[in-house]
């Protein structure tokens, strides 16, 4: 069975989807090769205009990485699993192609990072969005701070942060983190209707627009502070308190 599915559509968008939900879409070492794959896709295919990260089903977009795989991961193992992610997550923010996360139900911990490293985020109303790291005495591990600061005004990200708790897609549309609330009756066409213009250009006009937008977050000084950020959360993971927060979210869920 397949963790994720690769779609091109007639106007160039090329739709990831995660299929894992039975894990609530949580990203494992099978679906970062899918996504890496895609990336370079995206990136070198001159009919490709757009990339769209959705999941499986109604209930889940992605719930972060899954902690049944990696709850195990010693220090380094630990710390080689968020950098390879990281590493994700960065040529998804630069890639030269807008990107959408469209948001099909639950983002928590590394699915809000995930979708953090997208150009636009669409959510199905109702959507609950959770940087919820903290609750398990870690930081995000992937980034996702880091573009947060970057792509919110100062206080409303570190509220965010901070608080560590499920804010429904509405609020975070408020925000500024969310682009668009979607009724949620049919989600794709819904989200094709918002792309429509943006696909009506050119792969070079799209391409020189997002070059633009990016070239800030390609300097020495963005991605020291972008993997400072994964070595402080590699610091965290091999804690008592993560530990414990594991062990009662497995038991929970």
């Amino acid at each position: 069975m397949t963790v994720a599915n690769i779609e091109h559509d007639r106007d160039g968008v090329v739709w990831f989807t995660i299929c894992r939900p039975e894990k609530r879409n949580a990203i494992n070492f099978e679906v970062m090769d899918k996504l890496k794959e895609t990336i370079k896709l995206v990136e070198n295919d001159r009919q490709a205009k757009m990339l769209v990260i959705t999941g499986t089903g109604e209930e889940a977009f992605c719930s972060g990485g899954d902690l049944s795989q990696f709850q195990h991961l010693q220090a380094e193992g630990a710390k080689q699993m968020l950098k390879r992610m990281g590493e994700l997550l960065y040529s998804l923010l630069t890639l030269s192609k807008p990107t959408v996360a469209l948001i099909n139900g639950a983002a928590m911990g590394g699915g809000c990072e995930l979708a953090s490293a997208c150009d636009f985020r669409y959510a199905k109303s109702g959507s609950k969005i959770g940087f919820i790291q903290g609750k398990l005495g870690i930081t995000t591990g992937w980034g996702g701070a880091t573009m947060l600061f970057e792509k919110l005004p100062y206080a409303q990200a570190l509220n965010i942060l901070l608080r560590a708790e499920r804010i429904q897609a509405e609020t975070m549309q408020a925000y500024g983190w969310i682009d668009a609330v979607l009724p949620g009756n049919d989600l794709r066409e819904e989200c094709r209707q918002l792309l429509a213009p943006y696909v009506s250009q050119s792969v070079a006009v799209l391409r020189a627009y997002k070059l633009a937008a990016v070239e800030k977050w390609k300097s020495d000084e963005f991605r020291m502070r972008f993997f400072a950020e994964i070595s402080r959360c590699a610091e965290l993971w091999g804690s008592e308190e993560h530990a414990k927060a594991v062990q009662a979210f497995l038991q929970k869920s």
